[in-house]
């Protein structure tokens, strides 16, 4: 019975906490874990997330997961003793973080999800990310109008296992070029010829396309989830003078948006801005904060950029 009464407890404690902060948004503490710093995309997060607290004037705290569940644990756990009254999670693991929630729930912590997914059993207010899946089908559309009708031999260059982010935008990378193909010529010529994981860097994805590269010589195009990874690939591809390569990849990267604006083997990358997902968390706390309704999971707008809308996007001097 006192089990059940102390659970019981929890959950009241986190509803009264999801309803709203009950105090004015510069009066809050708000405590920001990374899945990881290793990448641009990452370290834009968090520098434009710190920028809107200062600005705020809220008060904040940040630390760097490694990529390790364990430290993401004890980074929210630090959170809580320092009197953090919000948590932010970029999650590590979609179940692998759903503990460090539950920490939160207990004790009476708000928590907000940015970016990377978790699971739906999380004790969470808002998720807030890019519309990964459609953002890969747009993506895949662009790959399946340069081919037109062509063979696409595809190596595919993912992140880490596990993550379901990635998941999502390979399989709607797939799904688009698939759709594309079928809407233009009734039929699909799509093969995946390999698969490399390049742990979101660049450097660790230039080593998986390399590898990937001498096991199939045939791929004319790559897939990677993420621009750094893109990059990545370019290099690897340069190395062994396969110019003829087409790269795509996902976020919107300025680099990559330079080297598509020039033209040549960059195609196309989905965007998802990290610095716009930062500022939309912390315009979701707000509206929280002061009693709104607020949705569980907000998505940003997915666009593929390519040659025919780089203008709209390119920015040389962007923080990312």
């Amino acid at each position: 019975m006192r089990k059940v009464m102390a659970a019981l407890l929890v959950a009241l404690v986190f509803c009264s906490c999801a309803a709203f902060g009950g105090q004015p948004i510069n009066k809050q503490k708000i405590g920001l874990t990374m899945q990881t710093l290793n990448g641009a995309y990452f370290a834009a997060q968090e520098e434009t997330f710190i920028a809107l607290c200062k600005k705020k004037g809220i008060e904040y705290v940040t630390a760097d997961a490694n990529g390790d569940t364990n430290t993401e644990l004890a980074n929210v756990e630090n959170f809580i003793a320092q009197g953090c009254t919000i948590v932010v999670i970029n999650p590590v693991h979609p179940q692998g973080t759903i503990e460090a929630t539950r920490k939160c729930a207990e004790a009476g912590v708000a928590v907000f999800i940015m970016d990377n997914s978790i699971s739906p059993e999380a004790n969470y207010v808002s998720m807030i990310q890019s519309d990964n899946y459609t953002l890969g089908t747009l993506v895949g559309a662009d790959i399946g109008a340069h081919f037109r009708g062509k063979d696409i031999v595809l190596g595919m260059l993912s992140g880490n296992t596990g993550n379901t982010l990635g998941l999502a935008r390979r399989m709607g990378t797939l799904a688009g070029i698939v759709e594309y193909q079928l809407e233009t010529n009734g039929q699909s010529k799509v093969a995946i010829a390999a698969q490399g994981w390049g742990g979101w860097n660049q450097a660790d994805g230039q080593k998986a396309a390399e590898n990937m590269l001498t096991a199939a010589p045939e791929i004319n195009c790559i897939f990677a989830e993420n621009d750094d990874m893109a990059l990545g690939s370019r290099e690897a591809c340069q190395a062994i003078g396969r110019d003829d390569i087409v790269i795509c990849g996902a976020d919107g990267n300025k680099i990559m948006y330079g080297l598509i604006k020039q033209g040549g083997q960059m195609l196309a990358t989905g965007r998802n801005d990290p610095s716009e997902c930062a500022a939309t968390v912390i315009d979701t706390i707000e509206k929280w904060n002061n009693g709104e309704t607020v949705q569980r999971l907000v998505y940003l707008t997915p666009v593929s950029v390519s040659a025919r809308n780089i203008n709209s996007y390119y920015n040389p001097n962007s923080t990312f």
